[in-house]
């Protein structure tokens, strides 16, 4: 399960730091950091609790780590004190629904050989 986040962390960095950098929040290296930060705080917590959770049912799983994943980002973002909240809460739901739509279609995508096998897909 480890790799599942593993193989999943870059990807979401990368998607939410081109969000940041959108949405104007710094320069490229900075947004970068940014989401860096934010995830490896989300990452934290999968690692040490929610990803049995998430994993185990799919779309309250999907459900559930969004949830989470704003509640963190948005407070380690927060933290930062780099912009005002209105504007740190709007980067992060945009960035995690992003994010989310991102891991929806890789679990679709990767269902798709299982349904033709005649399995369950999730």
């Amino acid at each position: 399960m480890l790799s599942f986040y593993i193989f999943q962390f870059v990807p979401i960095v990368l998607v939410e730091a081109v969000v940041l950098w959108r949405m104007k929040w710094g320069s490229l290296p900075l947004c970068i950091f940014d989401s860096l930060l934010m995830n490896f705080a989300s990452f934290l917590g999968l690692v040490l609790g929610l990803g049995p959770y998430i994993t185990g049912s799919m779309p309250w799983g999907l459900t559930l780590f969004g949830t989470y994943s704003v509640m963190v980002e948005g407070t380690v973002l927060m933290l930062l004190e780099r912009r005002e909240p209105r504007v740190v809460w709007a980067v992060v739901l945009i960035a995690n629904l992003l994010g989310c739509t991102l891991f929806a279609i890789e679990t679709l995508v990767s269902s798709i050989p299982k349904a033709l096998n005649g399995e369950p897909p999730f």
